[in-house]
């Protein structure tokens, strides 16, 4: 049974700051160690295609703020719960059980709008996650470059 108590101690403190920290100063000093040992124009070629991965990755969530932001100002939503409004109008008028048809038209387009939007906001979350990502490494890089001149 101690065994157990220390397995989920173990992997208690394997949540906390301390050992997450201590994970990602021991991969920082694993790709360190790749690092400086590569040839110079391997990590010069690290660098360019970090910077270049980085580049593509900010322009893609910045155009992606750019059409959110207008969509939200042209009031792209204000012109989809109109079109919305209009079918449940044709919805109710032709049938006698109306309002149970509006009811499944307004959760369908509920739902479907709920996740266009979901979908959108974890596609742009990935993307910054994974720029954070590469601004770590590219820092690496040019920290390693730097060294190397000296």
């Amino acid at each position: 049974m101690a065994g157990f108590g220390g397995k989920i101690k173990s992997y208690i403190m394997s949540l906390s700051y301390q050992e997450r920290r201590k994970k990602k100063l021991e991969h920082y000093r694993q790709e360190l160690v790749r690092l400086q040992g590569m040839e110079e124009d391997e990590l010069h070629f690290e660098y360019i295609s970090l910077k270049s991965e980085y580049e593509h990755r900010k322009s893609i969530v910045a155009i992606s703020l750019f059409f959110i932001l207008l969509s939200v100002f042209r009031d792209v939503w204000g012109y989809f719960f109109s079109f919305m409004e209009k079918l449940i109008q044709y919805a109710v008028s032709g049938q006698d059980n109306g309002a149970g048809t509006a009811k499944i038209v307004f959760v369908v387009f509920a739902v479907i709008v709920a996740s266009i939007t979901v979908i959108v906001f974890l596609i742009l979350i990935a993307h910054t996650k994974r720029m954070r990502e590469l601004n770590k490494s590219l820092m690496m890089v040019e920290e390693v470059r730097r060294r190397s001149i000296r």
